[in-house]
């Protein structure tokens, strides 16, 4: 087993051998990965469940279902999201036996019994025998859960999270402690490129969901951290070949990298939303109920589209119907995520008019 990298050992910089040595270990890995039969998720699974995610817009369940089942047959392991919302469908279709089926999908996940009692989308099912006796047999499902799933790498992986946060969240934070900080994400970065390459990238099959079905697991910070601006590791093969190998969904991978490049490459924030936080009483800020989208040119869209085909995306354009169809019509279904919206609180009217310069109101 790899051995933990302590920060007080960690380079404050990577160096070159560094670099070669980590980018040999990936490449062994990931040529071994590739040499297996796997099915590339990019092509088999990804555009099978855009089309399953339209469906539902037009509100098609059954066509959804169906789609969902046969991206289900393609692949070794599903996504949990993707359960969800098929879970949803067969609610709505009174397929009673199939939605406990994609429910039990879950709970192998690792989602908890608590969160999935919470959801308003399954609200239906509780009322009946079946729910009963599907809480009669979470306890068992979820142990089976612990004994497959890898917790102590997900523990190791939880470490990494904590120990960004800690000298952030005491007094002085990052100025104070700037270069223990550093020194902190060279180690945690590290490790896990150390833990990638001994267990490969750790997705849903190997370190479970959180029991609220988190769209970005919290050692993800470490990525967030390597920016380029800061010189930091790219980590933009490994997420590419872990988002072909199904360790990682598409959505997750954009958004990671466009955190490292600080480029909008892929639209990951389909819209920006303006509120006045220090408006006086009585002050309406116009427009701060609204959608906004960046004002592109049809060549910038293409581009983006493109990249986002690559990676097993749907066009912007679609994304942006999901992001808005979850916000305002029906949340029942997880078709956004965290950031699809970027939340902008300015001062004034003016402050505002400035964001907007750019901007223009989504329709």
């Amino acid at each position: 087993m790899l051995r933990y990298i302590p920060a007080g050992s960690a380079c404050s910089t990577f160096t070159s051998y560094c670099r070669n040595l980590l980018a040999l270990l990936l490449l062994f890995v990931f040529s071994a990965a590739g040499a297996t039969d796997s099915p590339d998720y990019v092509k088999v699974y990804h555009p099978t469940i855009q089309r399953a995610e339209l469906a539902i817009l037009n509100e098609q369940y059954g066509e959804a279902l169906n789609a969902y089942q046969q991206a289900f047959e393609a692949v070794p392991s599903a996504f949990a999201r993707d359960y969800y919302n098929a879970a949803v469908c067969a609610m709505l279709l009174e397929e009673e036996k199939q939605a406990f089926s994609y429910l039990e999908k879950l709970v192998q996940k690792g989602a908890s019994l608590p969160y999935l009692e919470q959801q308003q989308a399954f609200s239906p099912l509780q009322e009946g025998r079946r729910w009963k006796r599907f809480k009669r047999k979470y306890p068992k499902r979820r142990k089976a859960f612990e004994q497959a799933a890898n917790l102590d790498l997900r523990a190791d992986l939880d470490e990494l999270y904590a120990r960004d946060q800690y000298f952030r969240q005491a007094e002085g934070g990052y100025k104070m402690h700037r270069d223990t900080l550093r020194a902190i994400e060279t180690a945690n970065t590290l490790n896990l490129l150390n833990w990638i390459a001994e267990y490969g990238y750790p997705g849903e099959e190997l370190i479970g969901v959180a029991d609220t079905l988190e769209q970005l697991p919290r050692f993800s910070i470490v990525i967030q951290r390597q920016t380029r601006a800061m010189d930091g590791y790219d980590f933009t093969e490994i997420l590419m070949q872990a988002v072909h190998d199904g360790k990682l969904a598409p959505q997750a991978a954009a958004y990671l990298m466009e955190q490292q490049a600080g480029k909008n490459r892929y639209s990951t924030k389909a819209f920006v939303k303006i509120t006045c936080n220090g408006c006086k009483e009585g002050e309406q800020l116009k427009g701060e109920a609204t959608y906004f989208v960046e004002n592109m040119n049809p060549q910038e869209l293409q581009r983006i589209d493109a990249r986002r085909e690559q990676l097993g995306l749907e066009p912007l354009e679609e994304y942006r119907r999901k992001v808005l169809y979850s916000l305002k019509e029906d949340n029942r279904f997880k078709l956004n995520f965290p950031w699809s919206v970027a939340n902008y609180f300015v001062p004034n009217e003016e402050a505002a008019a400035i964001m907007k310069e750019k901007l223009i109101t989504a329709e």
